[in-house]
């Protein structure tokens, strides 16, 4: 999985942005750690600010089980050593999740801003931005 992320390129950022998704999807906490960057904070679909050590203590918690998701990627850019992902993608909340917790297990849909440095020769996600909006019904993969 590291290789992707060692392309200081557009494909190599979407390559590090689906690793991520990955990790996440498959639990694997280890491997999220690594790709985070030291500095890393959220923006939550509860409408609330985190950082990394917070992230990562929930995740090691089992909040963010694995969930049914489909994303579309609408624009990525890469400006120097800062990569941007923006998108929005439709999630089913596994039963005991945080988004469970916050808003049911029906599907949402999320609009999302994923924000990705480029350092010591690979890529590290710095921030995201997620929210919940209305009308998951009408997001087309």
């Amino acid at each position: 999985m590291s290789e992707p992320l060692e392309d200081l390129s557009k494909e190599g950022l979407l390559a590090a942005n689906r690793a991520h998704r990955r990790m996440i999807g498959s639990g694997d906490v280890q491997a999220f750690a690594r790709i985070l960057h030291p500095n890393f904070v959220i923006n939550a679909p509860n409408n609330r600010c985190a950082g990394r050590d917070q992230v990562l203590r929930l995740a090691e918690g089992g909040a963010f089980t694995p969930e049914k998701s489909q994303t579309q990627v609408e624009n990525a850019a890469v400006t120097g050593n800062v990569g941007i992902i923006m998108g929005n993608d439709l999630v089913t909340p596994t039963d005991g999740s945080l988004l469970a917790e916050w808003f049911g297990t029906g599907p949402l849909r999320r609009r999302f801003t994923d924000t990705y440095v480029f350092e010591d020769g690979k890529w590290l996600l710095l921030a995201r931005q997620a929210s919940v909006v209305r009308e998951a019904a009408a997001f087309r993969a």
